[in-house]
């Protein structure tokens, strides 16, 4: 995706932002989608399958071309006709009316029969939300699994399922995003980026969050209790293995202890010690972290 589909994605919600708003995205949270569109996101790198998906869309694209006989055209934002902030960027738009969407998975995982609409389901919200942008009655999904199994499917446009998607989005649009009140966070992750920064302030405890502490206490005992255990069970299996570097029952392995490479390291002090004023020049400082601590052994 571009720079300026980048910018332009914060105009509304986008068809990648709908399965997070939804609940059924393996990878975002309504939090994310919220932080991404008043522009306080943080700046995601680009991992190795992102980069191959950007890269082998337009040869998924041509192997649907040549598959179908269709002429797929790459259009610019759609804007739903009503709702403006109901946007989206499509992959393809077939002369006859249909949608292209491209994908590239590493695994079947989540994907049945070609032909059917047994996709994965935050591809299926997506294609969803696309078809209701455009008011279209059909999308084609292709996929390209482990770089050789070529696949296509289709989803017809299911006015329930897309009801169901604006009345959704509209609340997050209208109650999160206008007034720029973030949603609630739905996991540990969504709550340290709602909060990342501390203020010298105390807060009092409510009696269910008093009853938490005290219930985290008892998993922190637990935890370090369960690892000691564990600690003594290596322990007696690395004795038993000696010097050997792999351990067997009959024919099988059951674990291995070996050698690894030297790892090579900077030597940070050294260098600083050489090299003091080269070392003040490069140092930066790093963004803030918040460091949870359960104070106390009493609740």
């Amino acid at each position: 995706m571009t720079r300026d589909q980048l910018e332009q994605r914060r105009t509304g919600i986008g068809g990648s932002d709908a399965p997070a708003i939804i609940g059924v995205s393996p990878w975002r949270s309504p939090l994310d989608v919220y932080l991404d569109k008043i522009g306080e996101a943080e700046e995601v790198e680009e991992s190795p399958a992102m980069r191959w998906g950007t890269a082998l869309e337009p040869l998924v694209r041509q192997a649907y071309a040549d598959a179908t006989g269709e002429t797929v055209r790459v259009p610019g934002l759609l804007t739903h006709p009503t709702q403006p902030w109901m946007i989206g960027h499509v992959d393809g738009l077939t002369d006859s009316g249909r949608i292209l969407e491209c994908k590239t998975a590493r695994t079947a995982e989540g994907w049945g029969e070609p032909g059917t609409d047994e996709i994965p389901d935050a591809y299926l919200i997506q294609v969803q939300h696309y078809l209701t942008v455009t008011a279209l009655s059909v999308a084609d999904v292709a996929v390209l699994i482990g770089g050789s199994d070529f696949r296509l499917y289709e989803v017809l446009a299911d006015a329930a399922l897309q009801a169901i998607l604006q009345d959704q989005e509209a609340a997050f649009w209208r109650e999160h995003v206008e007034p720029g009140v973030a949603p609630d966070p739905r996991s540990l992750a969504d709550v340290k980026r709602r909060w990342r920064i501390s203020t010298e302030r105390r807060t009092q405890a409510s009696e269910d969050v008093r009853a938490s502490v005290a219930t985290l206490r008892l998993y922190k005992a637990q935890i370090a209790a369960l690892e000691a255990k564990r600690d003594e069970e290596i322990a007696f299996v690395l004795a038993s293995m000696g010097d050997a570097d792999t351990l067997a029952w009959q024919e099988d392995v059951l674990a291995t202890w070996k050698n690894s490479k030297p790892a090579k390291r900077f030597d940070g002090k050294a260098f600083q010690a050489a090299h003091a004023q080269l070392w003040r020049d490069f140092l930066r400082a790093g963004d803030p972290v918040r460091r949870f601590l359960l104070k106390g052994e009493t609740a």
